[in-house]
């Protein structure tokens, strides 16, 4: 029945890796070939895909004193025979520590007891076998006596899929199923799919945003093989496995044949030989080509199949134009079509091929002339240019010129390949090639990160050259991001497109002006579902001590229910983490995040409780304050530094903790570090002369200095060569010297304003008494004359000139 299956039907069945031929001891081989420990045989679940390990097993419930009984001599593979009694056992309870055969036999020649280590595992108590620590408390019973599976806490517990099963169809997608772990509450815990090719070291993730035990992949490239895995994603951690399936993808459609080249048969009339180059990438096996043809003017296109890359076409009406074309065939159907060409059918009439001349290059551009026969016409020239930056594709630019010309675009430092035919009357030329390696250094291909942000928003960011243009490109298969993606251009290193809802999607980015740029590595991103956004505009209000007041908004506006949320403050400097829940409706959440350490550093999350899209921040507490009242006495041959508790105004601070004292030396320019101390007074020795210095005090640094408090700073002048003649710190000298110094300045200044009031007291008395002295009743004011009218009693005001008026208010 299976040899008359057809060809693409067998390309869909899933490639499976092939079972070992034996079991490690304590295990039960299935029919298929698979081994599983000796406790899931007849534990009344089918743990065998075939169910082998639920065969022949003892009617009673498991645990029964009274082994199974089967006739004498008859046992089958699943069980074990007595030889004394000649009774059955299951297999299972082979070397489980209990003697079930009546003279013990089938607890001998069992492996013994060792002293197994497992520097990087978990080792049995029964000391029989090493297991990953990814197994241990993974809810799978992995040691024969049970024990990873015993005290399990939150902390040792693993979450890991079992069954992982896949299945093709004919689109090329493949579907994924598995088993959810035992106890993984469904609430808070998704899953992530990994997968790598065979042969690469590093695995590519596509988020599922879903608990669901199945997923689709839409983004393997076709006739490949891969290596998947699942693993489950918590609130609180991720659950790491290293168990993986290998698969292999379906055939897709294969590329395009290359250099379609026609002639005709010298003997014979109306007969065309087509010969063509395979496609570059055929995305599966090749089962033969298919030759299109068809006559000018008519709308019908005839076929003939061929082998190999070479066919003849017979019959045609001679003198007549024909075009022509082929495609590869795979099981998965015809491929892509190569570009037509022509041809007259006219005995003896052969076209030779164009001549191409290079004759010159550049870093981007390549110049080159075109020529052909003089006695056959040109209508002009086709010409493609071929190059590859990867092994997915082979890229082309196509031009119809004339004669000739410069084709620029192009990348430094990387080989061409020129293909050139001629239009003629009588049709299309052969092919004629030229290679070229441009000039210049060839540029790195950038570095592309993309995610989704919601529904239908994707942010691209990269690294890369500047002054460019680049191209995104994205699309939802991986033939179609090679063939005919959707993209975008900017001069930026980041955009932001629009996508269709519930997809998954291949990105990648590259220069594409002023020449066409490697491209970048591809990117998987899956949409993010409705209900898994992340809450928006996360941002800290208010940062303290020992609490900081977080708020962010709602993942959409006007929630109509009550929303869960999970909070997880990770301690950057302990390394530890801890989870807080909020449950409100409310469009705008403020929460105060308490039991924070002075001067900390935090990673902030916060996401849905249904293990959505997360929104993150970093924040640094305020740090404990500085040290008061720091002064300085200074001894014979040593300083003293005080200063006041910090626990008089830190009710954070406890004096256990302590202080750290450092010492700058403005001459060296150097900071050392002079110690630590519980007290409020620390002694400094061995300080030189003549060296100015500034000593620190602050609360003691923990975890390797990522912890401190603010620092008090004092300076300390050393004048004298004796540490003894040496003057009091620099606040004591500051106040020794202005005070006197602003005393005498008051002092000074009142007696100058004494002395000014005095003087003016008494010019003003001798002025009135001047002026009294000239004063008459009669007139009514008082008369000046010159010196000479007065007698030598008079009072008299000189040093005036007589042509210079004076005016006496």
């Amino acid at each position: 029945q299976l040899s008359k299956l057809s060809p693409s039907w067998l390309s869909l069945v899933p490639v499976t890796t092939p079972a070992l031929a034996t079991c490690s001891p304590n295990h039960f081989r299935c029919n298929s070939g698979i081994c599983i420990t000796n406790s899931w045989v007849c534990d009344g679940y089918q743990d065998c895909a075939d169910g082998s390990d639920e065969d022949a097993c003892p009617t009673s419930p498991v645990g029964a004193t009274s082994p199974s009984a089967g006739s004498p001599g008859r046992c089958s593979r699943f069980e074990f025979e007595c030889p004394s009694t000649k009774k059955c056992i299951p297999n299972w309870k082979r070397c489980d520590g209990l003697k079930d055969c009546q003279d013990g036999m089938d607890e001998l020649n069992c492996p013994t007891h060792s002293t197994l280590l497992c520097p990087n595992g978990f080792k049995c108590e029964d000391g029989e076998t090493c297991i990953m620590m990814s197994e241990r408390c993974d809810g799978f019973l992995d040691c024969s006596d049970s024990s990873d599976e015993r005290n399990c806490t939150d902390d040792t517990l693993v979450y890991k899929v079992q069954n992982l099963q896949w299945t093709a169809d004919f689109s090329g997608n493949i579907s994924l199923t598995w088993t959810r772990p035992k106890k993984m509450p469904l609430a808070s815990c998704v899953y992530t799919i990994h997968y790598r090719m065979v042969g690469e070291s590093m695995w590519k993730s596509l988020e599922t945003h879903s608990n669901k035990t199945n997923s689709v992949l839409k983004v393997l490239k076709p006739d490949s093989t891969y290596q998947v895995k699942v693993q489950v994603q918590c609130l609180s951690k991720v659950y790491n496995t290293n168990d993986f399936i290998t698969l292999r993808t379906p055939e897709g459609l294969p590329d395009p044949p290359r250099h379609l080249q026609l002639t005709l048969k010298r003997e014979a009339e109306g007969v065309v030989a087509c010969q063509w180059a395979p496609p570059t990438n055929a995305h599966g096996l090749i089962r033969e080509y298919v030759v299109e043809y068809s006559r000018t003017g008519s709308k019908e296109w005839s076929s003939v199949r061929a082998p190999s890359n070479y066919s003849e076409v017979e019959r045609l009406q001679v003198n007549s134009l024909y075009s022509f074309r082929v495609a590869a065939v795979t099981s998965r159907g015809v491929g892509n079509w190569s570009d037509s060409k022509s041809i007259r059918t006219i005995k003896g009439k052969a076209i030779p091929p164009p001549i191409i001349h290079i004759d010159g290059y550049t870093e981007n551009s390549i110049s080159f002339t075109l020529k052909m026969e003089s006695s056959i016409q040109v209508n002009g020239y086709v010409v493609k240019i071929f190059w590859t930056f990867d092994a997915h594709r082979q890229e082309k630019l196509q031009h119809l010129l004339l004669l000739s010309s410069p084709v620029s675009n192009l990348t430094a430092q990387t080989p061409y390949e020129i293909s050139a035919w001629a239009k003629t009357e009588l049709g299309d030329s052969p092919l004629s090639f030229a290679h070229v390696v441009t000039s210049g250094t060839k540029p790195s291909p950038p570095s592309l990160k993309a995610k989704a942000v919601n529904q239908t928003v994707v942010e691209c960011t990269w690294t890369g050259p500047r002054n460019v243009v680049y191209g995104v490109f994205y699309a939802t298969s991986f033939l179609e991001l090679y063939r005919n993606p959707n993209n975008a251009t900017t001069t930026l290193h980041n955009i932001t497109v629009i996508v269709n809802r519930d997809e998954q999607y291949l990105f990648l980015v590259r220069v594409v002006s002023p020449y066409q740029g490697p491209p970048s590595d591809y990117i998987v991103v899956k949409m993010i579902p409705d209900n898994r956004l992340p809450p928006r505009h996360l941002h800290a209000v208010h940062l303290a001590k020992t609490f900081a007041v977080i708020k962010w908004e709602s993942p959409y506006d006007s929630p109509d229910q009550d929303m869960l949320y999970a909070v997880a403050v990770k301690d950057l400097v302990r390394k530890t983490d801890r989870t807080y829940k909020v449950k409100t409706r409310n469009s705008t959440v403020e929460y105060t995040i308490k039991k924070l350490e002075p001067g900390g550093k935090y990673h902030i999350i916060v996401q849905l409780g249904n293990m959505s899209k997360e929104a993150s921040l970093k924040i640094n507490t305020v740090s404990l304050a500085a040290p008061d009242a720091l002064k300085i006495i200074a001894e014979n041959d040593h300083i003293l530094l005080f200063w006041k508790s910090l626990a008089l105004k830190e009710n954070h601070f406890s004096e256990s903790r302590g202080y750290e004292i450092h010492l700058f030396d403005s001459v060296t320019n150097s900071t050392t570090y002079l110690g630590n101390t519980t007290e409020n007074v620390f002694k400094v020795s061995n300080l030189k002369s003549g060296h100015n210095y500034s000593f620190t005090v602050q609360a003691r640094c923990l975890y390797s200095g990522q912890m401190c408090g603010e620092p008090a700073t004092l300076l300390y002048n050393e004048l004298g060569a004796d540490p003894a003649a040496s003057t009091m710190g620099s606040s004591t000298d500051v106040a020794a010297i202005v005070v006197p110094i602003l005393f005498l300045l008051l002092v000074t200044v009142g007696i100058g304003f004494v002395v000014l009031y005095m003087r003016h007291r008494r010019l003003q008395n001798s002025f009135t008494a001047f002026a009294n002295s000239h004063y008459s009743s009669r007139l009514g004011s008082a008369i000046f004359s010159s010196g000479d009218d007065l007698d030598d009693e008079a009072p008299m005001i000189t040093g005036f000139s007589d042509d210079v008026p004076m005016v006496i208010a």
